[in-house]
């Protein structure tokens, strides 16, 4: 009797082991494998990669205005 606790324990480990998962990712975790601070980490990390984007925007935002004011000049200076 206590050989099948013994071995319906160890299977349970190795299911559950199984379960972990070894990747911080929240969608690809496993059952047991969330982990807050990795979370936060992956939040920090795509704030970061989202202030980039929006700065690079603007910068061509900017560029392309000032693109537009030096064509109507040109185009002005020809009439």
């Amino acid at each position: 009797m206590k050989k099948i606790y013994l071995m319906t324990a160890g299977i349970a480990i190795v299911l559950l082991n199984g379960c972990a998962g070894g990747t911080t990712d929240p969608r690809k975790g496993g059952l047991f494998s969330y982990n807050p601070d990795a979370y936060e980490q992956r939040l920090k990390d795509r704030e970061q990669q989202l202030s980039s984007i929006e700065n690079d925007t603007a910068a061509q935002k900017r560029k392309s205005a000032r693109l537009k004011r030096e064509l109507s000049s040109e185009k002005s200076k020809m009439h």
